[in-house]
């Protein structure tokens, strides 16, 4: 009763839990885990996933913790966000994106790609309206009768950063280079445990907790776990 339904794809969909999983890049030990119902959004569960993370620890993530709210969170607790943002959608195919458009929310003023600049409303939206009538790129920028709208989000400001960041040769090396690792991680501890055990969301977190310790101690041996007589150690 617990279990929500929930899409892994437009095509893909399940009833059930949602394991969410926090490991050290490195050795893909798994640092925390948490279990809810099949629709938390996976940001809403990544700050617990976080809790005792010391100031300046580097968060690596897909685009699915990339929200605004998170990255203000991170930025508040003076942790390094390196999170691939969602896609930007454009109002018109192969068009002008968000991107594409100066914006300075100091000043309260947008600038389109056709050098028109309009205030920021009291509501975050700004409106070209008429301005569009005879733009010369319109058809590449918008088809409403109204002319384009842009709206911007509360964390309008983290969100750009957060693109540009993903351009730069430094997030593209430390995002390929870690995400592997991530990846074998998921695999280990869903390796023939994809289903749950038990009806409810607390008897299946203590489940996933056990299944994550039981994974890391076989990743330790790999490592090089052993007694030296005194205390444990890696080679």
């Amino acid at each position: 009763p617990e279990s929500r339904h929930a899409h892994k794809s437009a095509n893909s969909y399940r009833d059930g839990y949602k394991a969410h999983v926090c490991a050290e890049p490195d050795t893909g030990l798994i640092t925390a885990v948490d279990l809810t119902a099949g629709n938390t959004a996976d940001a809403d569960a990544a700050s617990g996933l976080l809790e005792g993370e010391p100031a300046g620890t580097a968060v690596l993530a897909d685009s699915a913790y990339g929200t605004g709210a998170l990255r203000a969170e991170l930025e508040g607790r003076g942790m390094t966000a390196v999170i691939k943002p969602p896609p930007l959608r454009t109002a018109v195919a192969g068009g002008y994106s968000i991107d594409d458009f100066d914006i300075d929310t100091d000043a309260g003023t947008v600038t389109c790609p056709a050098g028109v600049t309009v205030a920021i409303g009291p509501k975050g939206s700004a409106r070209f309206g008429a301005r569009c009538r005879s733009c010369g790129v319109r058809s590449r920028c918008t088809t409403a009768k109204a002319g384009r709208t842009i709206r911007l989000h509360p964390h309008h400001d983290l969100l750009a950063a957060a693109r540009a960041q993903a351009r730069t040769r430094g997030f593209h090396d430390a995002y390929t280079k870690h995400r592997p690792m991530a990846e074998r991680t998921i695999a280990w501890l869903v390796r023939n445990n994809r289903r749950c055990p038990y009806r409810g969301i607390q008897r299946n977190r203590h489940w996933l907790a056990l299944r994550a310790a039981a994974v890391n101690l076989v990743r330790l041996t790999s490592l090089g776990l052993h007694h030296n007589g005194a205390h444990w150690a890696i080679t």
